[in-house]
């Protein structure tokens, strides 16, 4: 008798181990499959990120920091474009013109509509100083395409300069930051 308990007792021993073992199994399962479809939703957000936001603001500034030092180098160049001794000539106005209009303009309207239409992908919970800094630049030069369309050449700046630094040393970090992230959820670092 004494046998045949032992043989059950052991017998249950290993049925209840065995379920043990699914239970944990399914547990670690299931909290592997959570912690995979977190991983791929942080990595899905950071791709949009870098596709809708951060890549085409970083991108589109660079090309215009670019260009604007190349036209520097034509026009005006050294030193500040309106600087008052001596003060721009019409040519050179003509150009600032020229430039604003085909070149800066548009470069700076679809930064704008890229920020306005994708404000949710930002890293920070609010618009950053650079953004609104930006934002403001863009709506204020407005006012002078508004005269120059109707041939009032009086005015050439906005009242809220381009703000060059701040931009683009918050486009530069925020891609980086987000790139990195991004190899890393891909495990490439």
């Amino acid at each position: 008798m004494d046998i045949v308990i032992a043989f059950l007792g052991g017998e249950a021993k290993t049925v209840a181990f065995a379920i043990l073992s699914g239970v944990v199994a399914f547990i670690a399962k299931g909290l592997y499959d959570l912690w995979l479809a977190r991983r791929k939703e942080r990595l899905d957000r950071v791709n949009q990120q870098l596709k809708l936001l951060y890549g085409p603001l970083y991108a589109l500034n660079q090309s215009g920091h670019h260009a604007w030092a190349a036209f520097r180098t034509v026009v005006r160049p050294g030193g500040s474009f309106f600087q008052k001794n001596p003060p721009p000539t019409q040519e050179e106005l003509e150009a600032w013109r020229l430039w604003m209009n085909t070149v800066f303009r548009q470069n700076h309207e679809e930064m704008l509509t890229i920020i306005t239409k994708n404000a949710d992908l930002l890293i920070e919970p609010d618009l950053p100083p650079a953004l609104q800094m930006f934002c403001a630049h863009v709506a204020s030069y407005k006012a002078v395409f508004a005269k120059w369309d109707k041939g009032d050449y009086s005015q050439h700046t906005a009242v809220m300069n381009y703000p060059t630094e701040e931009l683009g040393q918050y486009l530069e970090d925020s891609f980086k930051k987000l790139k990195a992230l991004q190899a890393q959820l891909l495990g490439d670092k």
